[in-house]
């Protein structure tokens, strides 16, 4: 590689500063996946249905918000959403571990209502610091850099699940809590240091440009559905976008309902302690780690299409091999998990910066936002579902009607072009139009 290439994949001090934040806040937001559902687990002695509401409860703000969000993130600035989200939750988590303190208890109702503050403002957050991302990356840079960032991550939830393991062993799960809130907050401080470089939408413009035809006049109501429509409409007629997010939404429907029994699978089938189920979660998450380092060779050896249908089959595989392995105890959990978590990061970093690859800068947030509503508006479906097949039939028969068709999703990807699809042309064509971007097809 030249000296010349060498500085033009070099990720910028901005990036680093915006993947800092990120691992912080998912370091925190490991300690409230564990402790959130088992206060209500030890408080309340919650079942499968109660605990797949909670995880639905924090899923529907998608269904409601996510294409406003959309037109706010393309009108205002990321950074003051990033800001105002992040604190609105570490204040939302707060309330747990007070109302523990002041009165010893906490209801399934206040639980419910966090989840729901929480995931309301986590859409704004989520689609917010996907558009940030190619304001602090360049196009070339955009796989490694979501490469970084799922490896970030991964390393958080590998030390996190641990941490959160000890934290509600230690101080209880409501009072563990804390840590996720005061995660929120440093990652505000840091947020004013991060250099965004204007990217499309802009605060003066609202996103929009003359050529996107959006409605001028009219109600402020009509202006918002007539711009969010036009992210939804864009993800619609886009067949390579819109193949990878129903195949995305095939694996978070499936997964969600996966989730919604997971716990209550370790904790009363295979009898786990919250420090053992940390290590079984701390286990998964290498598997994160593995699969953000082996994404890019991978994708390299057998092309984007190809790298995405075999994490797909990996996920699933892992996913069933958890119940079908239960007499081996925590650590076949584990390693199963390991595998089920390293395809989906795999598909992960090759599934976001397609995104980036087919949309015009000006709707970054708003065909962000409409991907997030069908993706996560279906999790909270799944949750449901999976909590209610856990009521109905048990726990481990949940896990294997729910993980074994996450293979399903890979139906997506053969059925459009994608699976020819070598590597997306991560720089704009000039010769293209905006609204038809492509993606390069090299020969091996």
């Amino acid at each position: 590689m030249s000296r010349q290439t060498h500085e033009a994949l070099r990720l910028s001090r901005s990036f680093y500063l915006l993947l800092t934040g990120q691992v912080v806040s998912f370091l925190g937001s490991q300690v409230t996946l564990l402790a959130l559902p088992l206060t209500a687990i030890q408080l309340h002695g919650a079942g499968p249905f109660e605990t797949g509401v909670l995880l639905a409860c924090g899923r529907v703000p998608y269904l409601v918000l996510g294409l406003p969000a959309g037109v706010l993130v393309d009108r205002f600035s990321h950074r003051m959403l990033l800001m105002t989200a992040n604190t609105a939750m570490a204040l939302a988590l707060a309330t747990v571990p007070l109302a523990a303190s002041l009165h010893g208890h906490v209801s399934m109702l206040h639980l419910y209502i966090v989840a729901i503050l929480v995931g309301a403002a986590t859409v704004i957050a989520d689609v917010a610091f996907l558009a940030c991302v190619p304001t602090v990356a360049r196009h070339p840079q955009l796989v490694q850099a979501q490469s970084r960032l799922e490896l970030g991550q991964s390393a958080a939830v590998v030390l996190g699940l641990p941490l959160a393991g000890w934290l509600i062993a230690t101080v209880s799960a409501p009072m563990a809590i804390l840590a996720d809130a005061a995660s929120f907050l440093l990652v505000t401080a840091l947020l004013p240091c991060v250099a965004m470089r204007p990217d499309g939408a802009s605060p003066a413009t609202g996103g929009r440009n003359d050529h996107q035809g959006v409605v001028r006049g009219g109600s402020i109501i009509g202006r918002v559905c007539s711009e969010a429509a036009e992210g939804a409409l864009f993800v619609l007629h886009t067949p390579r976008l819109r193949a990878v997010t129903l195949a995305t939404g095939t694996l978070v429907f499936c997964y969600s309902a996966y989730s919604a029994v997971f716990l209550v699978y370790l904790t009363e089938a295979l009898r786990l302690t919250a420090a053992e189920i940390g290590t079984v979660t701390g286990i998964a998450a290498l598997g994160a780690v593995a699969g953000s380092l082996l994404a890019r060779p991978l994708a390299r050896a057998l092309g984007l299409g190809r790298v995405l249908v075999a994490a797909l089959l990996a996920s699933a595989a892992g996913a069933v091999l958890t119940p079908v392995l239960r007499e081996s105890g925590w650590l076949a959990a584990g390693l199963s998990q390991l595998l089920l978590w390293a395809g989906q990061q795999v598909y992960n970093v090759h599934q976001v910066p397609i995104r980036y690859a087919l949309t015009p800068p000006a709707l970054h947030g708003r065909v962000n936002a409409s991907i997030r509503t069908v993706v996560w508006g279906l999790a909270s479906l799944g949750a449901l579902l999976g909590g209610a097949c856990g009521m109905w039939l048990d726990a481990r028969t949940t896990l294997l009607l729910s993980g074994a068709p996450i293979a399903a999703a890979t139906a997506w990807i053969y059925a459009s072009d994608l699976w020819a699809v070598r590597t997306p042309q991560l720089a704009q064509a000039q010769a293209a139009p905006a609204s038809a971007p492509t993606f390069s097809i090299p020969h091996r």
